[in-house]
């Protein structure tokens, strides 16, 4: 049954229930190691997770859900591996522009799960948005889980649709990711903020981490997902 999970395009916990690991982008090229060993780790607790939820199925798997599973973990390391390559260009920086990362990261993550005559990329971010480097592992994540549900889910019957990805500063300093397809909308009766499996529960943490805000809007012709980080001041108060 196709339906909006909210991730198995993954959870990112460690051994303990309920928590997520620390996503902490590296600053120094001398800590290069250390990044790439914790998101590496990321990795692997959301694969092992993955394959729990496997093994207590009492029926054997789809071709189609070993499709969507493995599609899942695929997403996870092409989001890392990305990752890495957008913070090294600037080791030292502490703030990246992420409108222009944010639209290649999902192109990749298009080119990579999905027919190119299935599922158009359109970019709807105004101007440039900064964020603080520590913050852009969270948000790709929640770009990552977002972007790849759209492409499981939004057009069940496989007809061509678009997906909208940006990212916008508005006049209070606050950051706003956006998000949207052109498929079927949530089901009805359907609350993202409070049901879902570990997909939803993985973006409502690492909007915490962020101290953000997400609402979702879901209509006849498609879901929005809007994604409201505080401003860096308030930010930087509150830490």
């Amino acid at each position: 049954m196709a339906h909006r999970d909210f991730l198995h395009a993954g959870e990112v916990r460690d051994s303990q229930p309920g928590s997520l690991p620390s996503v902490e982008p590296n600053v120094s090229s001398s800590e290069a190691n250390h990044r790439i060993s914790n998101n590496l780790a990321i990795l692997a607790s959301a694969v092992r997770i993955r394959a729990s939820d496997v093994s207590r199925r009492q029926q054997h798997l789809s071709h189609d859900e070993v499709s969507l599973i493995l599609g899942d973990v695929s997403a996870k390391i092409l989001a890392i591996a990305w990752l890495h390559r957008f913070l090294s260009d600037k080791p030292g920086a502490d703030c990246l522009e992420l409108n222009d990362h944010l639209y290649r990261l999902s192109e990749t993550l298009l080119s990579a799960l999905s027919d190119p005559q299935r599922a158009k990329l359109v970019r709807i971010g105004v101007g440039e948005c900064f964020v603080a480097v520590r913050e852009v592992v969270p948000l790709c994540l929640i770009v990552t889980e977002v972007v790849t549900n759209s492409l499981k889910y939004a057009h069940p019957t496989k007809v061509p649709g678009k997906i909208f990805v940006g990212c916008r500063e508005e006049c209070d300093g606050s950051l706003i990711v956006e998000i949207a397809d052109d498929g079927v909308g949530l089901p009805e009766g359907f609350d993202p903020q409070a049901d879902g499996g570990t997909g939803a529960r993985t973006i409502r943490a690492l909007a915490q981490q962020l101290g953000a805000q997400t609402s979702f809007d879901s209509g006849p012709v498609g879901l929005r997902f809007k994604l409201r980080v505080p401003s860096r001041t308030s930010r930087a108060r509150a830490a």
